[in-house]
C-alpha cells in the first residue's frame, strides 16, 4: 500500500509539473511576440552629398546666384547608435523634402527665425541591415542649433517588424559644412 500511494505521489508531481511547465511556455511565446520599447541613443553627424539637387534657403532677400544660399538636399549620416553599431556611411542617407522658413513672436522686436526640414531616409547599421526614416528638423538662424524627430519604421533583417522614435538636438557647422547631433528614444521590436 505504501509503494502504491508513494507511486501515485510521484505521478501527481510530475504532473503538475508538466502542466506548469506548458503553461509557462505558451506564457513566454506570448510575451516574445509583443512590441516591447528598447531605449536608443545615437550620435550622428551629416556631411552634404554634394551631387544632390539643391534647395534655395527660402529666406528673403537671400541672392540665388551666391553659393551660400543654397543647401544640398542630401546628405550623408556617420556616427553610431545603440541597436546599430557604427552606421555604414555611404548607406545611410538623409533627404530634405520640404524647406520653409518659421518666424515665431508676436512682434519684429521678439521674432525668432527658423528653418523647418522634413525630410525622409534610410539606415544602415554595421551588419547591413537597414530601416526607413522619415524627420523633422527646427534649425535656429541665431545660432544655427536644432532640434527634431526621427520616425523609424520596419526594414531588413533585425528591423524587421520593429519601429521607434528618437528626439534630436544638434547644431549644424556652416563652415565645415557638417551638422552634427544626439538623438534619445526607443525602438520596439516583434520579439
Amino acid at each position: 500500500m505504501k509503494t502504491l500511494i508513494s507511486f501515485c505521489m510521484v505521478l501527481m508531481m510530475m504532473l503538475v509539473a508538466c502542466n506548469k511547465d506548458q503553461f509557462v511556455q505558451e506564457e513566454d511565446l506570448m510575451l516574445k511576440k509583443a512590441k516591447v520599447p528598447v531605449p536608443m541613443k545615437a550620435d550622428f553627424c551629416a556631411t552634404p552629398d554634394l551631387t544632390s539637387t539643391p534647395m534655395l534657403i527660402p529666406i528673403p532677400g537671400l541672392d540665388p546666384n551666391d553659393p551660400n544660399s543654397w543647401l544640398p538636399s542630401k546628405m550623408f549620416v556617420s556616427g553610431q547608435a545603440t541597436h546599430m553599431g557604427n552606421v555604414i556611411t555611404e548607406k545611410s542617407i538623409c533627404e530634405v523634402k520640404t524647406l520653409e522658413l518659421v518666424i515665431e513672436g508676436t512682434s519684429p522686436e521678439n521674432f525668432k527665425y527658423f528653418l523647418l526640414q522634413k525630410g525622409i531616409g534610410i539606415m544602415t547599421a554595421a551588419n547591413g541591415d537597414n530601416y526607413p526614416i522619415t524627420w523633422w528638423g527646427k534649425t535656429s538662424l541665431a545660432d544655427w542649433t536644432y532640434i527634431g524627430e526621427v520616425t523609424m519604421f520596419s526594414g531588413t533583417g533585425k528591423f524587421k517588424g520593429a519601429s521607434g522614435v528618437v528626439n534630436m538636438i544638434g547644431a549644424v557647422d556652416r563652415v565645415a559644412g557638417t551638422n552634427c547631433w544626439k538623438a534619445d528614444g526607443y525602438m520596439e521590436y516583434l520579439r
